[in-house]
């Protein structure tokens, strides 16, 4: 197939989508609902919702029920891990599962010798060796440390449009419960003044942009 790709990823689309729902809500200190995640990011609700049940059942984010609710972080990105996001997404996952094929060889006729299964494989040695490697650098990595390392690279103009956009929704939802979305579906301005508040937030927890420098 035209495009197709072979590769095979440890970690797939479950990992990215998580990782880039919870990156949206470090900047937050409202709940942001599954729904405007989804489609902020143009993802399957469904399957962004099952992810947030993992999330939450791994106490990674918590959640509010009403028509401001959704969910938020459960504690401060600082001690929220890319690995505890990938083993709440995604637990049990191994870079390398060894069968001992190196007991198979023709030539020991079904009775490998002593000294050709004493100690470990050194196959399985080196892949455990990269495996811990790897699993160190998911656990040093935060979520706050991404939202830093994002902040520096995204525009002022882009945070305060990314809050203005889940600000509006949030409207939308309250302006429809109480009956104030109009025939022409406009929706009721929202006020400015809690903005300003988070656009502070994005700026303390992203290490601000080029703009605020």
């Amino acid at each position: 197939m035209k495009g197709a790709s072979s590769k095979s990823s440890l970690y797939g689309a479950s990992a990215e989508y998580a990782l880039h729902s919870l990156l949206i809500m470090v900047a937050r200190t409202d709940s942001v609902s599954v729904r405007d995640l989804a489609r902020f990011q143009k993802l399957p609700e469904r399957f962004l919702a099952k992810l947030f049940t993992r999330l939450k059942k791994s106490g990674i984010v918590s959640g509010t029920e009403g028509i401001k609710g959704g969910f938020a972080l459960a504690r401060p990105p600082e001690h929220i891990s890319v690995r505890d996001v990938l083993e709440a997404i995604d637990p049990n996952r191994s870079l390398f599962e060894c069968g001992e094929i190196r007991r198979n060889c023709e030539l020991y006729d079904g009775e490998p010798p002593s000294w050709s299964v004493k100690g470990p494989c050194r196959i399985h040695l080196v892949m455990q060796e990269a495996e811990t490697a790897f699993r160190n650098v998911l656990t040093a990595k935060s979520l706050a440390d991404l939202g830093h390392e994002f902040g520096c690279k995204a525009p002022a103009q882009f945070c305060q449009s990314t809050e203005s956009w889940f600000q509006d929704r949030r409207c939308e939802r309250t302006n429809r419960k109480r009956g104030d979305i109009p025939s022409t579906g406009s929706l009721q301005p929202c006020s400015l003044g809690k903005q300003g508040q988070h656009q502070s937030k994005i700026r303390q927890t992203m290490g601000g942009t080029h703009d605020d420098r």
